[in-house]
This record gives C-alpha cells, sequence and structure tokens, in this order.
C-alpha cells in the first residue's frame, strides 16, 4: 500500500528538505494487536510504501 502520509516528514527527517540525516531502511511499525508493518520511503515521489512484515 503506499500513502502520501510520511512518518520522516512527521518526525522532521523528510529526506527532500533536510537530505543528510541517513536512516536505516526498512523500518517496523508494531500496532498494538501485535502485526507489524514494514516501511519503506519513496521520497523522490513523495511517498511511504507499507506492506506487512
Amino acid at each position: 500500500m503506499t500513502c502520501r502520509y510520511c512518518l520522516l516528514f512527521e518526525l522532521g527527517h523528510c529526506r527532500k528538505t533536510n537530505p543528510y540525516p541517513k536512516d536505516k531502511e526498512p523500518r517496523y511499525l508494531r500496532l498494538r494487536i501485535g502485526k507489524v508493518l514494514e516501511l519503506r520511503f519513496d521520497c523522490k515521489n513523495c511517498q511511504m510504501l507499507v506492506d506487512e512484515a
């Protein structure tokens, strides 16, 4: 799934506006129900890619 809402942007780590921080990828988001989602970032197109891990 792709979405235009980007967690890197919300955390102030946007690679377009601040290219210096080099984050490790993929990142993971753990939900309370125990599900784990894999996050990848397509900064060229300003999108966040979310997949089940």
